[in-house]
């Protein structure tokens, strides 16, 4: 989308998919194929160099598994295993093959796990070095998924360490210690910020035109963008026009605007998400309702004018009952309602127009779409149409209020959202005439982020499907993913690879036990410690260990708190901290064997987990035709669904 300038909403921040339009534009794409799984790729699409460019985050990994270990610290050879367990883990290497945000959140939190090591083992010379390249992994963490939120959550834990201790320490004066901690909170908390805002800049400043999910933005960036239906309307609202009319409470609701329930009497009046048709009104003269487009000159509506608003669909108007002293009841009625009842005032409270367009554009007293806020207030009760205080709802009522009140300042405020004219045309462009807020889009996407994020429910909790799983059983590698369809009658007739994302069970297992022990490790360290009469403290080889326990934990424990969809890949950032901690463990393990003796153990782990990693090759790279008999080798546990009996698969190998 970014390469033809098309809007997309996503789920996640916009990072990793900037990074694989750039990945687009250096393979030859121009946009214009959509990656159908059922569609032949064209010659043009190079999707060998994209994936090149996104499978360098994978390897990344290894050299930072490496380099991170050497400075925990931990021997040659634990850093060589640990580099040596990334690169065999059949789950890492598929989703790194893959065009997929994964290799970028893996690579990011193998980042971010390098510097916060090199932030708590430099030297203080080289402190604020560390500290502004942790904050700058972490902006680059979370603006490719808020899954990085959770390495956040490793680095301030650690960080709120470090300001305790300086803080308590008596070597360390109080004006020092406030120093420390105002370069963490800058280095920590603001970078990763702005840089987390500038991705979000850069992501709307190549987003031109209409696309796919604009119409869960605020309006004033839809105007913004070309052939949206709120960038082609006229600037202007004239007498007879079709409106569609918000209030300014609710601007943060999709499609809430004004509406009447139908009926064949009288009609209520309410704001209301859910489009009943009843959602066109039109502003009229009290002396004539209707317009004639082809005769009529066309009139604009401005401050101070008296006239009649006019449902468009029952083509009832819109009247207030005199309830008491500046209030009355709203709804609407046919057109042989007393004209005295229907009569209502535009008063402009504000009209923000940039100095652009035309003159007719920038005159402060007519109407303009979006950017006008006016009152409609009834001429012979004198009260104000609002909302009820109960705005916020689907579904909310419309009442007519005293001018003098806080409910009418605060609830009676009104836009118009959309402006159909036929005498204007659509072939109108409000870029620019509309002032947009960066701050109030990216606020509104991130509550839309959240909200979708906190939808991907299952239907049904007790019933898994191929791909999906549950947090208990990725340590153990209990049901691993079908990444596509696995029907014969899908796959034939098209050349696609069909990959079985599997981690290196070796590996999964080993982690996992390791994961489990250290607790019991550290717990038996201590008690060692209380027994001996020694005063409580952490050895480096505990705190080595800890720090890549409680990675792990912060990256996996949450999950079984969301009620989203989960799939195994969701464990991976955790399974980094798992593979590391595992050639930790081994370590410490082996401390007491001869460096010989520690080689060879190295030696044949490597061995045993690259047979394991070539066992499964085939889940990883995909291959050629296969029955359910030439994969049951592969069917370890019978949770897995590698052979699945009655179906031939048909697959093609991806050299």
């Amino acid at each position: 989308m970014y390469l033809n300038s098309s809007f997309i909403y996503d789920t996640h921040p916009p990072l990793g998919k900037l990074v694989v339009a750039l990945a687009e534009h250096w393979a030859g794409h121009n946009g214009t194929f959509g990656f159908n799984e059922t569609k032949e790729y064209p010659d043009w699409v190079n999707y060998t160099r994209m994936r090149m460019l996104l499978g360098a985050f994978g390897v990344v990994m290894i050299p930072l598994a490496y380099l991170t270990c050497r400075r925990l610290p931990m021997t040659r050879e634990a850093s060589l295993l640990a580099a040596t367990f990334v690169m065999l883990d059949n789950a890492l290497c598929l989703m790194t093959r893959l065009i997929t945000l994964d290799s970028m959140l893996l690579a990011f939190t193998a980042l971010a796990l390098f510097c916060l090591v090199g932030m708590r083992t430099c030297s203080p010379e080289s402190n604020c070095t560390w500290l502004l390249a942790t904050g700058i992994s972490l902006g680059l963490l979370m603006s490719v998924k808020w899954a990085g939120l959770l390495t956040v959550a490793l680095v301030g834990v650690y960080a709120a360490y470090d300001t305790i201790d300086d803080f308590t320490a008596s070597r360390m004066c109080c004006q020092t210690a406030l120093k420390r901690l105002l370069l963490r909170a800058t280095m920590l908390i603001v970078v990763p910020l702005t840089i987390y805002v500038c991705i979000f800049r850069i992501h709307y400043a190549y987003q031109t035109e209409r696309g796919y999910g604009e119409h869960e933005m605020p309006v004033e960036w839809q105007a913004q963008l070309l052939k949206n239906r709120y960038n082609c309307q006229p600037g202007s609202i004239a007498y007879g026009a079709s409106l569609k009319i918000k209030n300014e409470q609710l601007l943060s609701q999709t499609n809430v605007v004004l509406q009447s329930t139908r009926s064949t009497h009288n009609q209520t009046v309410s704001c209301e998400r859910v489009i009943t048709g009843a959602d066109w009104w039109s502003l009229c003269h009290p002396s004539r309702f209707e317009i004639l487009y082809t005769n009529d000159a066309v009139e604009y509506v401005h401050d101070g004018d008296v006239l009649v608003v006019r449902n468009d669909i029952s083509h009832k108007i819109l009247a207030a009952d005199g309830l008491g002293p500046g209030s009355a009841h709203v709804a609407v009625f046919g057109n042989d309602t007393a004209i005295d009842d229907a009569l209502w005032k535009v008063e402009i409270v504000a009209n923000d127009i940039p100095a652009v367009g035309t003159a007719d554009d920038q005159d402060i007293r007519l109407v303009h779409p979006i950017s006008t806020r006016f009152r409609l207030r009834h001429m012979r009760t004198q009260c104000v149409l609002a909302i009820a205080p109960n705005a916020g709802s689907n579904s909310t009522q419309v009442t007519c209020v005293p001018p003098n009140t806080k409910l009418a300042k605060t609830n009676g405020l009104w836009r118009v959202e959309l402006n159909v004219d036929l005498r204007l045309g659509f072939d109108n462009n409000m870029a620019g005439k509309v002032r947009t807020s960066f701050s109030r889009t990216l606020l509104a996407q991130q509550r839309l982020m959240a909200k979708i994020n906190s939808g991907l429910v299952e239907a049904d909790p007790e019933r898994h499907d191929d791909s999906t799983s549950s947090p208990w059983e990725w340590p153990l590698l209990l049901n691993p993913m079908r990444m596509t369809k696995w029907d014969s009658d899908f796959l034939k007739g098209f050349h696609l690879v069909v990959v079985y994302e599997i981690g290196n069970p070796l590996l999964w297992w080993l982690s996992a036990v390791c994961c489990i022990a250290f607790p019991m490790r550290m717990i038996l360290h201590f008690a060692k410690q209380k027994r001996q009469h020694v005063p409580l403290s952490i050895s480096p080889n505990i705190a080595c260990g800890g720090m890549l326990w409680l990675g792990w934990v912060l990256h996996y424990v949450p999950f079984y708190f969301m009620g989203r969809v989960l799939y195994l890949h969701h464990y991976l950032p955790a399974l980094y901290f798992a593979l590391l901690l595992a050639a930790h463990e081994l370590d410490t393990l082996t401390g007491a064997c001869t460096v010989r003796t520690r080689r060879l153990l190295a030696i044949l782990i490597i061995t045993v987990a690259a047979t394991v990693f070539w066992t499964f090759r085939q889940c990883t790279y995909g291959w050629k035709q296969s029955s359910a008999s030439d994969l049951a080798h592969l069917q370890w546990l019978g949770s897995w669904d590698i052979a699945r009996n009655g179906h031939d698969l048909y697959y093609s190998i991806d050299q």
